[in-house]
């Protein structure tokens, strides 16, 4: 779901959240926090006093977040290879953006609070289709017993309380239900002890007949479209 450029004013406590000419609160600033959460890292160099915003992901993930943040930073944004380990990036010195990823990332009530203002359900399905491109997966279960292979949406991370956010969103802006599934944190074979990690799984056939109709994933690759579209349509 695409949004427009008009922007929305906000009445922040904190200055540093304020928007000014170099960050404009619309509904692409949602995808551009929720691409951030999801592969986003934040980088101060103390000397000079530098601070970058970084997402790191493929060619399709990065180019399409670079379309968003340019809508939202009024900046033309590029997305760049690193051809030493075969990865895109992208990277912004925003200060606006940087210090509005830092608050939310120490206090996630800041997000909720900012989705509520303006278009609530067109703030939420940005955020979750930011947030889906960075963490999500769609996923074809083939098994011996099924002529035709289930389709699972799979939203995997290590902060409960950021998925417990998404799948509000999903409840109130799609009803769609999702559910949780949880892997224990274990020992990896290299001997480092490897976090606990939460599923947010959606597995109802309606529920995923929705989110597509409503979000358009980088991560639905053109090889899996075919067995989404049979599984949606009853095998046909």
């Amino acid at each position: 779901m695409e949004g427009n450029n008009t922007q929305i004013q906000y009445s922040f406590t904190n200055f540093s959240t304020l928007p000014d000419k170099n960050l404009i609160f619309n509904r692409e600033l949602f995808y551009v926090l929720g691409a951030l959460l999801g592969d986003g890292c934040a980088y101060h160099w103390k000397k000079g006093n530098v601070k970058t915003l970084v997402l790191i992901g493929d060619y399709n993930f990065t180019k399409k977040y670079t379309e968003k943040l340019t809508k939202c930073s009024r900046n033309k944004v590029k997305n760049y290879i690193d051809r030493s380990k075969n990865i895109w990036f992208v990277r912004i010195g925003n200060i606006r953006l940087y210090n509005l990823f830092k608050e939310i990332r120490l206090n996630l009530n800041e997000l909720t609070n900012l989705i509520k203002r303006g278009d609530y359900k067109g703030n939420s399905l940005q955020f979750i289709e930011g947030f889906f491109d960075a963490e999500g997966c769609v996923k074809i279960i083939k098994e011996p017993t099924r002529k035709t292979p289930k389709i699972c949406l799979d939203i995997t991370n290590t902060n409960y309380e950021l998925l417990e956010i998404v799948r509000i969103l999903l409840k109130d802006a799609l009803n769609i239900e999702a559910k949780y599934s949880i892997q224990k944190s274990f020992i990896g074979k290299d001997g480092s002890k490897r976090q606990e990690i939460y599923h947010l799984r959606i597995y109802k056939k309606e529920g995923i007949r929705k989110f597509f109709d409503n979000i358009k994933t980088t991560k639905l690759k053109p090889e899996k479209i075919p067995y989404v579209e049979k599984w949606l349509n009853n095998g046909k």
